[in-house]
């Protein structure tokens, strides 16, 4: 169920204000919307699902794994990460990541704000995904998906 964000952020706690769900990643959307300077969600990840290798144009993304055991791709190479490990993907680099040994949990941290939008149109997308669909969300979202879900 998409939750609609709120239209202006407003300093303090941050609690979930939208959801997403697709390719087996659930996502509390904790800040976004045109007026946010970053979007920040929290996302949990089921087991050997996760972000296909894709390229995000213009946003650098921060990972901060809180739970679980995930493997990334970043460019060529895949990395094996734990809870309290820490991730940056510069803009223009291919990225993926999925889910070993169970479930996983991470905070994700883009900028410019954008990414919860992505992640809420591709939620509201009927499964399986129609390519030309997901094609049209990927090009106005500045996103390309370039690969497959990264395993072991």
């Amino acid at each position: 169920m998409n939750i609609p964000p709120r239209a202006t952020p407003s300093s303090g706690i941050l609690c979930a204000n939208a959801t997403a769900r697709f390719s087996g990643i659930d996502a509390e959307i904790l800040l976004g919307g045109e007026a946010a300077p970053m979007t920040v969600m929290s996302m949990t990840i089921q087991q050997d699902q996760g972000a296909p290798a894709h390229i995000s144009f213009e946003e650098d993304k921060v990972f901060c794994v809180n739970e679980g055991h995930l493997l990334f791709l970043i460019d060529m190479q895949k990395i094996e990460v734990n809870a309290g490990d820490r991730l940056f993907v510069a803009k223009g680099v291919t990225h993926g990541f999925s889910a070993l040994g169970g479930v996983a949990r991470i905070t994700l941290v883009s900028t410019p704000a954008r990414h919860d939008r992505f992640f809420q149109a591709m939620g509201a997308l009927p499964a399986p995904h129609d390519l030309d669909q997901v094609q049209v969300i990927c090009e106005t979202f500045g996103q390309a998906i370039v690969g497959q879900v990264v395993t072991a």
